[in-house]
């Protein structure tokens, strides 16, 4: 199991750039999601996918976005798709709504069939990190639980996907969401719930066996 998950976006990660292509192989090809944005207005959506695509090509991966919301309905065009593919990265936002995409798209349950068997590497930041732990209970303290863009139901999914044993906390001491890390470190220790507070910049690494905290 290969999983690269960033506090905050790629170009923030310079310093692990290496180590990334490390564990992506000999492709530098990456389908980035970023649906955990479907917040955003068209023209909000579109400047964002092209500054992520110029971020991916500084760190020399060709990069294309993959719209979780084309496969709603077409859930086995996106397996074809999955099986083609060696690296997915999964960007910030809100994490309740990129777990509805996961679901209704079915990319979960095909995520993790291929990171188990090691066919995949998966990358995020902030919530496309956060999604892969057990649970998104306490998320509310930064994200709108109950936001439902056109294409979404009301439904609120709480599990995780539980590829990673901890809760991670993304921009701790950022300077900019310390409200809302600080809030969700105080409701991972009143529910007694292990954690790890990344800061930007910082990744944590599941290469194999091997865990660590890139700093």
């Amino acid at each position: 199991m290969r999983l690269f998950l960033s506090s905050s976006g790629v170009l923030t990660i310079k310093p692990h750039w290496q180590r990334l292509h490390d564990m992506a192989g000999s492709s530098n090809k990456v389908l980035f999601i970023n649906n955990a944005k479907d917040y955003y207005t068209l023209s909000e959506r579109t400047a964002d996918v092209a500054e992520k695509i110029k971020g991916f090509k500084e760190a020399g991966f060709d990069a294309k976005e993959l719209d979780l919301r084309n496969y709603f309905d077409s859930q086995e065009d996106l397996k074809e798709l999955i099986d083609k593919t060696s690296f997915i990265w999964a960007s910030g936002g809100n994490e309740f709504l990129l777990r509805k995409a996961y679901a209704y798209s079915g990319f979960d349950t095909l995520i993790l069939e291929s990171i188990k068997a090691d066919r995949l590497l998966y990358g995020g930041s902030s919530a496309g990190m956060m999604i892969l732990t057990k649970t998104l209970r306490g998320c509310e303290e930064w994200d709108d639980a109950n936001f439902i863009p056109d294409g979404y139901e009301s439904e609120v999914l709480w599990d995780g996907l539980g590829l990673v044993d901890v809760q991670l906390v993304p921009h701790y001491k950022s300077g900019w969401a310390d409200l809302e890390s600080d809030a969700l470190i105080a409701y991972y220790e009143r529910e007694c719930l292990e954690y790890i507070a990344l800061r930007d910049g910082e990744v944590y690494v599941v290469d194999g066996n091997k865990k660590e905290l890139l700093t």
